[in-house]
């Protein structure tokens, strides 16, 4: 069997802007190798089909390259034909379209060269530095010297215990909406139920509103409110922190820093991103019991400020409220159940909500691969939903030391590092990465 050089797992977003800078760095293409079934740089974000789904941050914020931020901006200048792109808070184009200059970034990369993609999913990974084992759900086996692990977001599953009792072709189960493939097999007078009230949710909502949809929308969430549209935004200032700092201190400062006006307005919005740039370096001092009492306590909180949506998507949320056609039902769902020619969504309360169509707008799940290595060769990180990483991107084995030759780039590393979601954040790491190799 061939041992490869340089695995990285995964084949999206993540995967796709550390092969660029691997390259960038002139790591010869042939000793790298790809492991995952779909396009690469496409992933669950990139590789929708509706052209409803569009970025959630303005054309200057996904920057790839640290040395000339404004790459994608330009891009999408010259390729991108989206009238609709532009809002008073700048141009938020389809996600579809990052997902093609992603394409074209790793095609000019290789400059005529190929790169080995192996087609397939990891499930183990075992063995030691410079000798690892990856078993595929197929159950062949790749061996690698090294390992980039690029997964990204994990896809969605049901959140609860999902029966179908009966079976309709005029019932539709997502599960996994990221793809946006189902939208147009929805009737424009049935009623939907979105479980989940964030970006996914709005997602779907604005693909509803573009088909002409006049049925009822039902967002199921335990809160009724979307994340606030994004506003034109500057960072004129750093704040002053305090020090020494603690999660109630940085609660307070952050309190008072923000200004008292709606969260979707400009003024608020420079407050939120002047505070941002040093969370993580704040969120890394913290011991592991100090960051799960934060996420505890205002995680909710954070993930509804963090992911602002796009003016358009708001837009369409507007204009079903307007018209009456949506509603939140607060609560959790317990079971849902397909049964009586309608989907029955039983929330922790024991109200029970139904319509014909329910789309799964959750987030993202647990990755099993990660939850795999946690209970053999790898420590899971403070919040438990992932493994840890230390400063240089280094896996650490159980015994808390980080690995020579086994690295993780992407949203996965949260729980370690902070916030590193946006795609400039995974591609800062990547940079970071490639240096380091």
């Amino acid at each position: 069997m061939t041992i490869k050089d340089l695995l990285i797992i995964g084949d999206g977003f993540s995967a796709a802007v550390a092969l660029v800078h691997l390259l960038r760095q002139g790591i010869d293409s042939q000793s790298i190798s790809i492991l995952g079934k779909r396009t690469l740089g496409r992933g669950n974000a990139y590789d929708c089909v509706s052209p409803a789904f569009r970025l959630n941050v303005r054309e200057d914020l996904p920057i790839i390259f640290s040395e000339d931020p404004l790459h994608f901006a330009r891009w999408a200048k010259e390729h991108i034909n989206d009238p609709q792109a532009k809002t008073s808070a700048g141009y938020f184009y389809r996600r579809s379209d990052f997902g093609v200059y992603m394409s074209e970034l790793v095609h000019h990369q290789l400059s005529g060269k190929t790169i080995n993609q192996i087609q397939g999913e990891a499930q183990r990974i075992t063995g030691s530095d410079g000798q690892w084992r990856v078993e595929l759900k197929t159950g062949e086996r790749i061996d690698a010297k090294a390992i980039i692990l690029a997964t990204g977001n994990a896809t969605p599953t049901w959140p609860c215990t999902l029966r179908v009792e009966e079976t309709s072709n005029h019932l539709t189960l997502i599960e996994n909406p990221w793809l946006g493939d189902y939208l147009h097999r929805i009737p424009a007078k049935d009623s939907v139920l979105l479980l989940g009230g964030g970006l996914t949710a709005l997602d779907a909502i604005n693909g509803l509103v573009e088909q002409g949809h006049q049925g009822k929308v039902f967002v199921i969430s335990p809160r009724a409110i979307f994340p606030p549209s994004q506003a034109p935004w500057t960072r004129t200032k750093e704040p002053e922190w305090p020090n020494p700092m603690n999660p109630a201190r940085l609660v307070r400062f952050m309190r008072h820093y923000l200004p008292n006006t709606p969260s979707d307005q400009s003024e608020w919005q420079c407050a939120w991103e002047e505070l941002r740039p040093d969370l993580n370096r704040i969120w890394q001092g913290f011991n592991p019991h100090q960051r799960r009492i934060l996420i505890k306590r205002f995680g909710w909180l954070w993930n509804l400020y963090r992911f602002r949506a796009s003016p358009q998507t708001i837009a369409a949320y507007h204009q079903l409220r307007d018209l009456q056609q949506i509603e939140f039902r607060c609560g959790r769902a317990n079971q849902i159940a397909v049964r009586d020619g309608a989907i029955h969504v039983t929330l922790s309360q024991g109200e029970v909500v139904s319509g014909q169509h329910l789309i799964n707008c959750t987030g993202v799940a647990r990755d099993p691969l990660l939850d795999q290595m946690t209970h053999t060769i790898a420590n899971p990180d403070a919040l438990k939903r992932s493994i840890a990483i230390d400063s240089q991107l280094a896996v650490f084995d159980q015994n808390c030391r980080a690995y020579q030759s086994l690295w993780m780039i992407g949203p996965a590393t949260m729980g370690s590092l902070g916030d590193v979601i946006a795609a400039s954040a995974i591609a800062k790491q990547a940079e970071q990465l490639a240096k380091l190799i």
